[in-house]
């Protein structure tokens, strides 16, 4: 049964049956579609083609002849312009010409999208999948069983741009790195299947089916979308690049081994044989090499390692919520990327007029617990003091580098939405500490002036 009349598959192709559709839309938690739309997308992936509208406009006339609506009281049929007529050929005419349009719009939708781009192993999987992102367009809705028109398609002056959006998400989600993933997804429902999980049939389709889930969470404006933007804006920012510190250090008893030039005539004996044997065939070269520190010796060593700390204070007051609260958890993303990197450990803590009890991420499993808290939580603070939070911030990173702690070049990270001041805050209280502020849709350019003249980043109406 053929369910549309604007596109024909190949001779070697049999369209999907209802029952077809049906099971695949139900593995993908599509609720509802229209059967012409999946129709249309299976004959062009599996190579048909669009037929021309005139082969359609008397089946085309003949529905809207039928859908007609009666007149009014006054014998006139409403047109598409908002105009009357008391014609009824001028009205089914109209009808006729404003469906038209209507499956023009989706055929020139039909011919840009690329079904290739979408989760799935055929092309019925792939248009279900398409459709379910479509769903989270506005007017890219329902459908259902008695088919189309989808408001979408009625709206948009530019069918293209419709598929080109959705491509788009499916490249950011080709793009996300596995950082990127384990923030946004810190339960890890919608990573790769191991090998071992699974045959490969079943893990082929899991896969496909977390694509799409992921797909979903990114959707233009979606709260993750903000996150993943939030995120990758700030890791095209120099001074906010986060790495560790290694140091190798001599050490007789020493894990490692490494090579390095030889410093004075004494280390000698700490030559390499293939060295030694050099000095058979010319000893004054040999020795020319020695004084000159040419000459490589092998010592011991212990690899020292420091991670950046990362002091996160994050305005804890109710105006923080919404929108606000997920730019703010775009800043705690990027940072926690360098925790599962190896590079830093991040303290959180949300303050109003104190500091609350911080909550730490050392490594990726405590990175993606915290992300996990921070994203699900809400703010019901009250008054804001910027100021002595970050004194109290510093203090205490004082105190623990005083303790021997592994931490160096600290950062403190402000994310409020609060306008007070904080001039009374000097950058000599902080020393040795860089300071990062972020005004989220607000404005504090105090904060921001405090920030620069710790060698940090401010930011207003971020």
């Amino acid at each position: 049964m053929s369910y549309t009349f604007r596109t024909s598959p190949p001779p070697t192709y049999i369209s999907p049956s209802a029952e077809e559709m049906k099971e695949a839309a139900k593995k993908i938690g599509l609720k509802s579609y229209s059967r012409d739309l999946v129709a249309d997308l299976c004959n062009l992936a599996s190579g048909g083609g669009v037929n021309p509208p005139s082969g359609y406009r008397d089946q085309i006339r003949r529905k809207a002849e039928e859908s007609l609506s009666a007149p009014d009281s006054d014998g006139d049929y409403r047109l598409a312009n908002g105009k009357y007529t008391k014609s009824r050929f001028e009205a089914v005419e109209d009808a006729t010409n404003k469906s038209m349009r209507y499956h023009q719009n989706v055929c020139d939708f039909l011919q840009s999208v690329d079904l290739s781009a979408f989760p799935g192993a055929t092309p019925l999987e792939q248009a279900m999948s398409m459709l379910k992102l479509l769903a989270t367009q506005q007017g890219g809705q329902g459908g259902g069983e008695g088919g189309e028109p989808l408001p979408i398609f009625q709206e948009s002056e530019r069918p293209e741009g419709i598929a080109e959006k959705l491509e788009d998400l499916m490249e950011q989600v080709d793009s996300l790195s596995q950082d990127e993933l384990d923030m946004l997804d810190p339960d890890g429902q919608n990573h790769p299947i191991e090998k071992d999980e699974e045959s490969d049939g079943q893990r082929s389709g899991t896969q496909e089916l977390n694509k799409l889930k992921v797909a979903e969470d990114l959707v233009e404006g979606s709260n993750k979308r903000v996150m993943l933007d939030i995120s990758r804006q700030l890791d095209q920012i120099s001074k906010l690049q986060l790495h560790k510190q290694v140091k190798m250090e001599e050490d007789p008893t020493g894990d490692e081994v490494r090579q390095r030039p030889i410093r004075n005539l004494g280390e000698l004996s700490r030559v390499s044989k293939s060295a030694w044997g050099m000095r058979q065939q010319n000893e004054t070269y040999f020795l020319y090499q020695a004084v000159t520190g040419q000459l490589p010796v092998r010592e011991r060593v212990t690899r020292n390692e420091k991670k950046q700390c990362v002091y996160i204070l994050v305005d804890g007051s109710g105006s923080m919520n919404g929108r606000r609260h997920y730019k703010a958890s775009g800043v705690v993303m990027n940072r926690l990327k360098a925790v599962i990197e190896g590079d830093a450990e991040v303290w959180v803590s949300v303050f109003d007029t104190s500091l609350s009890r911080a909550k730490v991420a050392r490594t990726p499993e405590e990175a993606r617990q915290l992300i996990k808290e921070f994203t699900n939580g809400n703010f019901r603070g009250g008054g804001t003091d910027i100021a002595g939070s970050v004194r109290e911030a510093h203090k205490q990173i004082e105190e623990r580098i005083k303790s021997g702690e592994a931490i160096y070049r600290p950062e403190i990270v402000v994310l409020t939405d609060d306008d007070s001041s904080v001039s009374s805050l000097k950058p000599s209280e902080v020393s040795g500490t860089k300071i990062h502020g972020f005004a989220i849709e607000s404005r504090n350019a105090s904060l921001v002036t405090f920030a620069k003249a710790t060698g940090g980043v401010g930011f207003e109406n971020f």
